[in-house]
């Protein structure tokens, strides 16, 4: 036995760090932050604060919202900040499939997560239809020219003449000013493009690559959004009992939510702590 705590005794003086107690990107001070991802301080104390103001973080994704934060920052913090995991259990019992959907009523609905990714990604239907119409109306507006001329004319007449030594001169007689002052304005409409614009067929064409990627988002979204829904209800209907498998849910979950923030711009777990 004495042998054994002397053992102990001697591991814990060489590698003191590996009993040390693990920062996580929801325990972490922000001093604690600077030191470990290499932030500077205003980006470490924004993320404290707004763990402070959501109650936890659970995942990287949601301090994109942030001002200043790169992409390297959020790297360096995957990267040595790890997120801890909230692992939990119900025993309660269900009945109806519309008590155990009621356990997420404080969540986002499906069609507001889509709203968030289309903002986000710039490809909301109102946003292309404006394009369109803008499109449309913009052959109506006239090519502008506008001239300005100003002449300043001065003209003398002398009268010449010899004097009595044989010398000439010259007398002014008559001097005048002229000022000319001329204005123009024109107005030039492209009659052709009232009918089909090159710049409306641009539009039509880019408004066609948008509404594919708005397709694609929204695909993407509710296919993730209902995978990581299916996943909180086995979570809570058939919890597993080993701690590996329940890592391995709570791991699935928090990717699920990342890549909803990354497609809404940390939307998803900002409506998601605003509940």
């Amino acid at each position: 036995m004495r042998t054994a705590m002397q053992w102990l005794a001697l591991t814990m003086l060489i590698s003191p760090a590996a009993y040390a107690e693990e920062i996580t990107l929801n325990t972490a001070s922000a001093g604690e932050l600077v030191s470990a991802a290499q932030l500077d301080a205003s980006t470490a104390e924004q993320i404290v604060a707004l763990r402070q103001n959501r109650g936890r973080l659970n995942s990287v994704e949601e301090l994109r919202i942030l001002n200043g934060i790169t992409s390297s920052d959020l790297d360096k913090l995957r990267t040595n900040v790890p997120m801890d995991l909230a692992v939990s259990k119900s025993n309660r019992h269900y009945r109806t499939v519309d008590e155990v959907l009621s356990e997420f009523n404080d969540e986002p609905e499906i069609l507001e997560v889509q709203a968030l990714a289309l903002a986000y990604t710039k490809t909301h239907p109102e946003l292309v239809d404006r394009w369109l119409h803008a499109s449309k109306n913009a052959a109506w507006l006239p090519e502008l020219t506008a001239e300005y001329q100003y002449d300043n004319d001065v003209g003398y007449d002398y009268e010449y003449a010899t004097d009595v030594d044989g010398g000439s001169f010259s007398t002014l007689t008559d001097g005048d000013q002229d000022w000319d002052k001329t204005y123009k304005v024109r107005f030039k409409w492209k009659l052709d493009e009232l009918v089909m614009s090159s710049e409306r067929i641009r539009i039509i064409n880019e408004a066609q690559d948008i509404v594919k990627l708005r397709d694609k988002v929204l695909e993407e979204v509710t296919r993730i959004y209902f995978d990581r829904r299916r996943l909180q209800v086995e979570m809570l209907l058939a919890p597993p009992q080993k701690l590996r498998k329940k890592v391995d849910n709570q791991l699935r979950l928090m990717e699920y939510t990342a890549n909803l923030d990354a497609y809404t711009g940390g939307g998803f777990s900002a409506s998601l702590a605003g509940n």
